[in-house]
């Protein structure tokens, strides 16, 4: 039985940590990455315990202490207004809030939503975030040219957890294709989620 260094290292020491202290979101991905290297069934058994056990303990946390927000841009040129997305979920102490909007001028959105978004469907929506293979991808920091020509674009999540934080962002190419279609769903669920009242 052979087992990746890496995935020894986790099912291994990752208990500790654990136990120790809460789990911070860069240890989830690379629990995460672990897990889908690994080759060993029985490596792969042990990852995905202790994954499960830790994707338990980060919606714990953002039940007390989170923050969602999803940011969609595109623009035709230089002359045109860029069409946003944007959306904002807020999580303290089992209380929710949803701010969103979209359209070409912030000041007459196309449409806009804020409230109070029930605990439940929030952290559903994280659930299926932390179990997204986006969340465990390489996302560099994109290079941006303010002098390229033509149509532009961007797509940014960041989720943050208690004290972490995971941003991914991307401009253009697959990269682009593949974050921007989560983007989508996230939004589709600021945009339909139903809402209460600020009090």
């Amino acid at each position: 039985m052979t087992w990746s260094r890496a995935g020894l290292c986790f099912v291994l020491l990752f208990p500790l940590c654990v136990a120790a202290q809460p789990v911070a979101l860069d240890d989830y991905v690379r629990m995460r990455r672990a897990l889908e290297a690994a080759r060993d069934d029985a490596a792969r058994a042990e990852l995905g315990r202790q994954a499960g056990a830790a994707l338990d303990t980060l919606l714990a946390a953002a039940r007390r202490s989170s923050r969602l927000v999803i940011l969609t841009e595109r623009r035709g040129g230089y002359e045109t207004a860029p069409a946003l997305q944007t959306a904002r979920l807020v999580a303290r102490e089992g209380r929710v809030t949803l701010q969103a909007l979209a359209g070409p001028r912030p000041q007459s959105p196309d449409w806009e939503r804020a409230g109070v978004v029930e605990t439940g469907a929030y952290l559903a929506v994280l659930d299926r975030l932390l179990r997204d293979p986006a969340l465990a991808g390489d996302w560099p920091a994109p290079r941006f040219d303010p002098n390229a020509p033509g149509p532009r674009r961007a797509v940014v999540v960041q989720l943050a957890i208690g004290d972490s934080e995971r941003e991914m962002q991307a401009l253009d190419g697959p990269p682009y294709e593949r974050l921007a279609a989560l983007a989508g769903a996230l939004l589709e669920f600021c945009r339909s989620v139903p809402l209460r009242p600020v009090p």
